[in-house]
């Protein structure tokens, strides 16, 4: 019996450590990889890299297309219907920027890794915005920082190096929470873009966060860094749901973390906190306090999600009403 219990010990360690072994050589060798853009991140390091504001509109207007959770990849290559309705409703709204709320691309390594094609994801995106000369910015969803096939960095890395339409700046936002006393930074995207309005001074800004991978790891750095950008009327644009989104009925999947920012999502100074991730259709918003919470409509078919499609959302600062919603589908 007792040597039974040994062969048998001796036989699971072996292949715990010939799984572990094949795995961890796949990410260090890469040897089937088509996509690889691991290494974007460390040859372009993070940097606090400044972001030319944008103008508003004869008419004192601004207009953003919210797209999310598109899950582009699969191991058929880009989801073609998705790429064919951003493309399509990118040209009829022809808004000033395209703002893509996270999960780009379906970052699942356990879904066939080897025939994932994330390269050719984000190039199909970079060939649609350059094609209508259309500016637009990515804040990274959980999806988007699997590391396998490179983390989001390497993705914001790639994404600034091959797309001249992309707004972008890789913010070297420092954490020191323990789950990530490891890494030197955290947050590929942290940014501002202020809108100027027709005498050349700031109107509004636009907030984009990176949710720092799962809802659960958004900490009190990314607060200290979000009370910094509110001295003028703001937008917010980030992937997780907070504790407020379940507080007010618009998600069911309540977010255990993240009330360190609900606070400054209150703020005189923030209208509208824009989010992805719950895959809602249509979109779902609500005001409290003043701010607008809002889930945007998911935008992808490669999960299965019943009529996704968009939102457009029109910023008039000084208006009586700053904010006006056209949620679409395709």
């Amino acid at each position: 019996m007792k040597k039974k219990i040994i062969i048998l010990t001796a036989i699971v360690v072996a292949a715990a450590l010939l799984v572990g072994g094949t795995y961890g050589a796949l990410i260090l060798f890469q040897p089937f990889q088509r996509d690889c853009i691991v290494g974007y991140g460390e040859r372009q390091p993070m940097t606090n890299t400044s972001v030319a504001p944008m103008q508003l509109r004869d008419d004192g207007s601004f207009v953003v297309l919210q797209f999310t959770d598109t899950h582009l990849n699969n191991t058929r290559g880009p989801d073609a219907r998705t790429l064919r309705e951003m493309e399509y409703h990118t040209a009829r709204v022809q808004p000033d920027l395209v703002v893509i709320t996270g999960d780009l691309i379906n970052g699942r390594a356990a879904q066939a890794f080897i025939s994932v094609d994330r390269r050719a994801a984000l190039q199909a995106v970079i060939d649609i915005f350059a094609r209508l000369n259309q500016p637009w910015v990515f804040v990274p969803g959980n999806n988007d920082h699997d590391n396998f096939l490179g983390s989001v960095h390497d993705i914001v890395g790639f994404l600034d190096a091959y797309c001249e339409n992309i707004i972008i700046t890789r913010n070297a936002l420092i954490i020191s929470h323990p789950y990530f006393s490891a890494l030197q930074h955290i947050g590929a995207v942290h940014f501002t873009l202020p809108l100027l309005d027709a005498d050349n001074y700031t109107a509004h800004k636009l907030i984009f966060m990176d949710s720092l991978s799962r809802f659960d790891t958004l900490v009190p750095e990314q607060a200290d860094w979000l009370a910094t950008q509110l001295d003028y009327s703001a937008s917010i644009f980030m992937h997780h749901n907070t504790p407020i989104f379940t507080d007010l009925e618009l998600s069911t999947w309540p977010s255990d973390r993240g009330d360190v920012l609900d606070e400054l999502f209150l703020h005189p100074n923030v209208g509208l906190v824009s989010i992805g991730h719950i895959h809602v259709a249509p979109t779902r918003r609500a005001t409290h306090e003043g701010t607008i919470f809002q889930i945007g409509r998911v935008s992808g078919y490669r999960r299965g999600d019943r009529e996704p499609g968009g939102v457009v959302i029109t910023i008039t600062p000084g208006a009586d009403e700053l904010y006006a919603f056209e949620d679409f589908g395709f």
